[in-house]
């Protein structure tokens, strides 16, 4: 065929396209036109820098100071911030789904005495939505717009997210440090006190116990943990006396943080149903957490030991050999894979993920208690060693023999040699992911 017979129908498609594509444009625009009628406020969340609620002669008052929302009545605080950006992205993006007009009789309506009002102001403008009674069927509510007489309909949801309580706009916070800037933790439960130092990075040291590993991975669980704890519940009114909710004359458990800033104490008292009374140092309000802060703190001593056999970093770890000495298994890391060897030459691949998932409960393997040297004799039926680069020993781990729930194991790290017992399920679970790998099938090349 001819080309040039073709270019009368390319035009015709071209011009066919420029037109769909011009009256999708219209279309769009269109519809960017009646949703933007539709809106109540033509305003944005970020020009909004006051709000009221009033209800009734109740009315809750905010700020917006320095990028940040305050609660100015009826008490003066700090308030949540997402909760309130919530609702001014409501406000901001609020739709009417009807118009009924004006309206004689607003009690009808419920507009006579509405059950809440929201008053703001943005760029130095002042709005307000009034919100009356629910439509029939629960389609949603009356309201009315500023000083307009119009009676509109809004959504349920949009009603439910405007009307918040004191309690929803408090801030929830219970700490302000950040985990990065903590210098020292001092946790302290009866007559059992946690003093920790930071000594480095990723190190940290307990006070006046020299012999006490600490794991540094559990002390920043723990800050993470504080520095996540909300308030679960604001009291209606504060205890006349803070001995009937476990605060005085000492807290169960105090909680002190101290950074370069300076310093944050936690009070942490008795339980009530799911919760735990408690206070931000001596001059917070008391408020509920919940009980597992309190659990988690608590829990804290014995938990902050270093009790692991080895704890290297898996990703040193370059060959690892395991097994019964005479049936025993070699795995060398590769560029994407580890490459297997077993007995009577055999050969498979396996992605390196697998073989990880079992080195990082290795490096997780702890010790219930340490025995004395030398332990009882080798039972020769199972051996776990780790290599780094160039065959350095990492870490041996010999099965001794079963205890009960319990293995007794030597362990080897660093030219040093001890025998302990494990969980025997916890050292089961290692040698099982090992026996899988040995299974196959090889992964595709």
């Amino acid at each position: 065929m001819n080309p040039r017979r073709l270019i009368p129908y390319v035009i015709i498609f071209l011009a066919l396209a420029g037109a769909y594509g011009a009256l999708r444009w219209h279309q769009g625009q269109r519809q960017a036109r009646e949703q933007e009628a539709k809106k109540v406020f033509q305003v944005q969340e970020g020009q909004v820098d006051a709000l009221v609620l009033v209800r009734g002669a109740a009315a809750v008052r905010l700020v917006k100071k320095d990028h940040e929302w305050h609660l100015l009545a009826p008490l003066k605080t700090r308030a949540d911030q997402a909760t309130v950006d919530a609702m001014l992205v409501t406000l901001a993006q609020l739709h009417k789904e009807r118009d009924l007009g004006t309206q004689p009789d607003l009690k009808a309506f419920g507009l006579d005495r509405p059950s809440l009002v929201v008053e703001f102001t943005a760029q130095g403008v002042s709005h307000r939505l009034a919100l009356g009674s629910q439509v029939p069927g629960a389609r949603g509510y009356y309201a009315l717009k500023d000083q307009e007489p119009g009676v509109l309909l809004i959504s349920s949801g949009s009603k439910d997210s405007l009307d918040q309580a004191l309690p929803a706009l408090r801030d929830k916070t219970l700490l302000t440090f950040n985990p990065g800037e903590v210098k020292a933790l001092r946790i302290k439960t009866g007559k059992t006190q946690v003093d920790l130092e930071k000594t480095g990075a990723q190190t940290w040291r307990w006070t006046g116990r020299q012999d006490f590993k600490v794991r540094a991975d559990r002390v920043e669980a723990l800050l993470r943990q504080l520095h996540a704890a909300r308030v679960k519940e604001f009291l209606d009114q504060p205890p006349k006396n803070l001995r009937t909710v476990g605060l005085a004359p000492a807290p169960r458990t105090e909680v002190t943080l101290v950074t370069g800033k300076g310093s944050e104490t936690l009070w942490l008292g008795a339980r009530k149903d799911s919760g735990v009374y408690a206070r931000n140092g001596m001059d917070g309000p008391v408020v509920l957490v919940d009980q597992g802060l309190a659990e988690g703190m608590a829990r804290a001593a014995p938990a902050l030991e270093d009790r692991r056999l080895w704890g290297g970093p898996v990703p040193d770890v370059h060959k690892v050999v395991w097994g019964p000495p005479a049936k025993s298994w070699t795995a060398g890391q590769g560029k994407d894979f580890w490459n297997l060897q077993g007995p009577g030459g055999a050969e498979i691949k396996q992605p390196a993920a697998r073989l990880e998932l079992a080195l990082w409960k290795l490096q997780n393997l702890e010790s219930g208690s340490l025995l004395k040297l030398p332990g009882g004799p080798a039972s020769g039926a199972y051996v776990l060693e780790v290599f780094g680069a160039d065959d350095q020993p990492l870490f041996r781990l010999e099965e001794l023999g079963k205890k009960g729930d319990q293995v007794e194991v030597k362990a080897q790290k660093g030219g040093q040699t001890v025998t302990a017992l494990v969980p025997a399920k916890n050292l089961a679970e290692i040698q099982d992911d090992l026996a899988r790998l040995t299974a196959g099938p090889n992964p595709p090349k």
